[in-house]
C-alpha cells in the first residue's frame, strides 16, 4: 500500500519527464564511461571531472549526475551530493539510482522524514531490491510508521535473509511495535549471522532484559562493555541489566567504574542515584541524583528520582519543588503530576491535589491509581457525584488489572495442558482466558491454534482475526483449504 502510492507518483512524474528527457551523445557517454573506470581505480576526482565533462556535453544526463553526486559524497561534500541526486531525479524520475542514493544519503544525514519519498519510489522502481527497502523500513521506523517499517523490512529479510543490519533494523521495529518473542528471534538471527556487530548484541541485550531474562542479558552485556570500555552505553545498559537481576552491588560498581573513566556523565550518576536508592544508601544516592541533574539539565528522571527520594525521606516541600522542576523538564511526565498531587494533598492544598490527579488522568487515562486519588480528593471537597464516579472508574480499572493477570494465568494453565495433550481442558481455560481479557491478543490466538486442533476451522478463524486486531504484527499462515495453520504465526523468514 505504501509502496504502491509511491509508484503512481512516480509514474506521474516520469510522464512530465519523458518529453524532456536527454539523450546522450556518444562523447558524452564516452566521458561518464571513463568517470566509471576512474571510480574503480580510487581517483575521485579524476571521476569527478569526467562525468562534469559529460555534463557539460549532455546537462540533463541523469545517469552521470547520479554518479558525480556519489562521488561528491564520497568526497564528504554532502550537500553538494544531494543537490546532484535531486538534478538527476528532476531528469530522470525513474533512475533507480538516483532515487536510492538521495534517499540513503538524507537518512545519513539524519532527515529520516525526507528520506522516505525517495526510498519509497526507489523500492517502486525495483521491489526485488533488498537494499532499499532495508532503507525504506528504517526511515519509517525512525519516524514513527511502525506498521510500515515492519513490512518493508520483512520484506528485506525474505529477500535476502543472510541480510543482518535488515534482521537487526526489523527487531528494533518488532519491539517497537510490541512484538517481543518476534524482535527476539529477529535479533539472535542478527547476532548469528554478524557476531562482530556489536550494535546487534547490545539491541539482543536490552530485548533480553525487556522479556524477563535478566540472567542472558546480562551475560551479553557484560562481555559488550568489557570488550569496549570507550561506549558508555554498554556500561549504563550492564548497569540495569544487574539491577534487574537484583545485584544492586553489581551494578553500583558498574556505574562507579564508568564515573570513573567519565565523571561528567549525568545519566551514569542518575542510575547510581537510583541503585543507592534500592539498597536504602539514601544520602548517597541523594548525592549522586544531585550532580546528575546539575549534569543533565534538560532529563527529566533524576530530579524526578530525587522528588520521590525527597518524599520517602519526609521533606514534602523539596519534593514538591522537585516535582514541579520535573514537569517544567517533561510537562507530559505523569508520575511527576501524581507524585506533586500527593504531596499537596498531604500539605493540605486540596485543590492543587485535585489539579495535579486531573493532569495524571489526562496523560494516562488507564491509571487507577490516579483516579482512586482524585475520588478522594473530591470526596474530601465534598464533591460527592464526581467523586462517586471517579471511584468508580478507579474499580474498574483495579478490576480490569486483575481480571487481565487471571486470564494470563488461565491462558498459560491452557497451553500447559494442550502440552500435556488434553485439548478440551487447553480450549475451556483458553474460553476462560478470553472471557477475562477480551482485549489480550495472546489469548485469543492460543485459543484459535487449541480450536483449529479440534478441527472448529470457523470459530477459530474468527479468534486469529481477533488477535491480529488486537495486535497487527501477529502473522498467520493459513492452509489450502482456508483453516488457519496450527503452527505458532512467526514473522515473515
Amino acid at each position: 500500500m505504501f509502496v504502491a502510492r509511491a509508484l503512481v507518483a512516480l509514474l506521474l512524474a516520469l510522464l512530465v519527464a519523458t518529453a524532456s528527457a536527454e539523450i546522450p551523445a556518444a562523447e558524452a557517454r564516452r566521458q561518464h564511461e571513463a568517470g566509471l573506470a576512474l571510480e574503480k581505480t580510487g581517483d575521485l576526482a579524476a571521476a569527478a571531472e569526467a562525468y562534469r565533462a559529460a555534463l557539460g556535453l549532455a546537462p540533463r544526463f541523469a545517469e552521470a549526475r547520479d554518479r558525480l553526486g556519489f562521488v561528491l559524497g564520497q568526497q564528504g561534500r554532502t550537500e553538494d551530493a544531494l543537490l546532484e541526486f535531486r538534478r538527476a531525479i528532476e531528469a530522470n524520475p525513474g533512475l533507480f539510482d538516483a532515487q536510492y542514493h538521495l534517499g540513503a544519503t538524507l537518512w545519513w544525514t539524519g532527515d529520516a522524514a525526507a528520506a522516505v519519498g525517495p526510498l519509497a519510489a526507489a523500492v517502486a522502481l525495483r521491489p526485488e531490491e533488498p537494499g532499499a527497502r532495508y532503507y525504506l523500513g528504517t526511515a519509517l521506523r525512525e519516524t514513527d510508521r511502525l506498521k510500515d517499517a515492519v513490512a518493508e523490512l520483512r520484506e528485506a529479510v525474505a529477500r535476502a535473509p543472510g541480510f543482518a543490519a535488515a534482521r537487526l533494523q526489523l527487531g528494533l521495529a518488532l519491539s517497537d511495535w510490541g512484538d517481543r518473542e518476534g524482535a527476539l528471534a529477529e535479533l539472535r538471527q542478527a547476532v548469528d549471522l554478524a557476531p562482530g556487530e556489536v550494535d546487534a548484541r547490545n539491541a539482543l541485550g536490552l530485548a533480553l532484559m525487556q522479556n524477563g531474562e535478566a540472567e542472558a542479558a546480562v551475560t551479553m552485556l557484560r562481555a559488550l562493555s568489557q570488550e569496549h570500555p570507550e561506549r558508555s552505553d554498554f556500561a549504563q545498559n550492564l548497569g540495569a541489566a544487574l539491577m534487574q537481576k537484583g545485584d544492586l552491588d553489581g551494578a553500583i560498581a558498574t556505574y562507579r567504574e564508568l564515573l570513573a573513566r567519565d565523571p561528567q556523565n549525568g545519566l551514569a550518576f542518575h542510575n547510581l542515584g537510583l541503585a543507592l536508592k534500592q539498597k536504602d544508601a539514601l544520602p548517597e544516592a541523594e548525592a549522586a541524583l544531585r550532580r546528575a541533574a546539575e549534569l543533565a539539565p534538560t532529563l527529566p528522571d533524576p530530579v524526578y528520582t530525587l522528588a520521590v527520594l525527597l518524599w520517602q525521606t519526609s521533606r514534602p516541600g523539596e519534593a514538591a519543588e522537585a516535582c514541579r522542576a520535573t514537569i517544567a523538564r517533561a510537562p507530559d511526565h505523569a508520575e511527576a503530576h501524581y507524585l506533586l498531587g500527593t504531596v499537596l494533598r498531604q500539605q493540605g492544598d486540596t485543590d492543587g491535589a485535585i489539579a495535579e490527579f486531573r493532569e495524571t488522568i489526562r496523560i494516562q487515562p488507564a491509571s487507577a491509581e490516579a483516579h482512586l486519588s482524585l475520588g478522594q480528593a473530591l470526596r474530601r471537597k465534598g464533591e460527592r457525584d464526581a467523586s462517586a464516579a471517579a471511584l468508580a472508574e478507579a474499580e474498574r480499572l483495579n478490576r480490569r488489572k486483575v481480571d487481565r493477570q487471571a486470564a494470563t494465568f488461565a491462558m498459560d494453565l491452557g497451553k500447559r495442558r494442550l502440552g500435556e495433550g488434553d485439548v478440551q481442558g487447553g480450549v475451556a481455560s483458553l474460553r476462560e482466558a478470553v472471557q477475562l481479557a477480551p482485549d489480550l491478543a495472546e489469548a485469543h490466538l492460543q485459543l484459535a491454534l487449541a480450536l483449529d486442533r479440534q478441527g472448529a476451522s470457523t470459530e477459530a478463524l474468527q479468534h486469529f482475526e481477533e488477535a491480529r486486531r488486537l495486535a497487527p504484527y501477529l502473522r498467520t499462515q493459513r492452509r489450502a483449504a482456508g483453516r488457519p495453520s496450527a503452527a505458532l504465526p512467526i514473522p515473515h523468514p
